[in-house]
């Protein structure tokens, strides 16, 4: 019995070491990414223009007709920088893997009701996650600094790839409001942000290339997937 239970306690302390290896790592991860990016988080004032293009990821959409809260205050953000000269330019990048969902078009319909110009208007439908959006605009776009708006939770990660992808960006927080999805959304940034690593250690590529668009061009071409 004794022999059993010593067994059984050096079984318990072996997992306990593991398990409290990880979430060290884990903590180790999530909390740097958050001090690096927090240091590129800027107020309107901070920020430095002009800039290639204003980058807005994508969120959920709702009924495929307008955005959601969430994705809302993304691009009232963008707006607001634009309408502050950062940029002549936005890129809307999000999901359009399916006909009856599209994030980029939802998010571009939106800019023109508030009077954003049809061509300074970017459209990436292969925005499938924040790796994917922050390479493609660097590597199909062709965009060296950005400035990209976002809630400071995704914004951190967001800035992280960015840097990684070889953009130079800064963010601009856009957290007018409590979600509330806010404290699921901070349990999968965990995740999120240990995929992020394993994206940028591993030279992940997106899910999908395209030829390059160097932001200047007219942004009524990108209106279909390409």
């Amino acid at each position: 019995m004794g022999r059993l239970f010593r067994f059984l306690l050096a079984g318990l302390a072996f997992f306990l070491g593991i398990t409290l290896a990880a979430a060290s790592a884990v903590l180790f991860i999530y909390s740097s990414i958050a001090i690096r990016g927090n240091g590129m988080i800027k107020t309107m004032e901070q920020l430095q223009s002009p800039v290639d293009c204003i980058i807005v990821p994508g969120a959920s959409v709702i009924a495929n007709r307008r955005p959601s809260p969430m994705l809302q205050d993304r691009l009232d953000g963008a707006v607001e920088l634009y309408r502050a000269g950062f940029s002549d330019r936005i890129l809307v990048s999000g999901d359009h893997r399916e006909d009856n969902y599209n994030e980029p078009l939802v998010m571009c319909r939106y800019l023109l009701e508030q009077g954003i110009p049809d061509e300074a208007i970017l459209m990436d439908h292969y925005g499938l996650d924040t790796y994917d959006t922050m390479y493609r605009a660097r590597h199909v776009f062709q965009i060296n600094t950005a400035i990209i708006a976002t809630q400071r939770f995704h914004l951190q990660r967001a800035l992280f790839l960015a840097e990684r992808s070889g953009l130079s960006a800064s963010g601009c927080a856009t957290d007018p409001r409590f979600y509330s999805s806010h404290p699921y959304m901070l349990l999968r940034e965990t995740g999120a942000r240990l995929k992020a690593v394993y994206e940028v250690r591993t030279g992940a590529l997106p899910a999908y290339t395209s030829p390059s668009f160097p932001f200047g061009g007219d942004g009524r071409l990108t209106r279909d997937p390409f």
